[in-house]
């Protein structure tokens, strides 16, 4: 290396800089913007799911009490019939007749108490339900952004690194 350096003392000639441009320093706020917005769109995806479960839960208990309503409707009309049937075929004295009206009211009542069981079942599945398409609409536009935020990191790329 001596020698080089010599040589150009020797012949006057010096080296000339080389400008070179500092590299650039990456931007890293967009990745890790889109692995923020990424994780997320992860979340509200499983919570989408689970609120897609709950509503199908409940849809089935929903489902359920209903059709208990249905039976002990129909077992308050088999019961009065039966004993409407009793009575006519002189079976049953008025006494106990009576006794089966009382009863029927009360298996009516039952029934009734049942009915209002499966509406309020019913209005929560509704609830669960719109809670459950809104989150799928927000899960949407995050997928919108997602892209929105792919695009814009693919054309800075494109911009920061020009093909040669």
């Amino acid at each position: 290396m001596d020698e080089a350096s010599g040589l150009f003392e020797l012949t006057g000639l010096r080296r000339e800089l080389v400008d070179l441009p500092e590299p650039k320093r990456q931007d890293k706020s967009l990745p890790k913007l889109i692995g923020v917005h990424k994780r997320r769109l992860e979340r509200m995806e499983w919570e989408c799911l689970q609120a897609r479960t709950h509503w199908r839960e409940l849809r089935g208990s929903v489902a359920q009490v209903k059709q208990d309503w249905r039976n002990a409707q129909q077992h308050a009309k088999d019961f009065w019939a039966d004993a409407r049937a009793e009575f006519f075929r002189m079976e049953i004295s008025s006494g106990k007749f009576r006794t089966a009206k009382g009863a029927y009211e009360r298996k009516k009542l039952e029934a009734e108490q049942i009915h209002i069981q499966a509406r309020e079942a019913a209005q929560r599945a509704r609830q669960s339900g719109q809670a459950y398409f809104l989150l799928k609409q927000l899960v949407r536009a995050g997928h919108l952004r997602s892209e929105k935020l792919d695009i814009l990191q693919k054309i800075l790329h494109e911009k920061n690194n020009p093909p040669e």
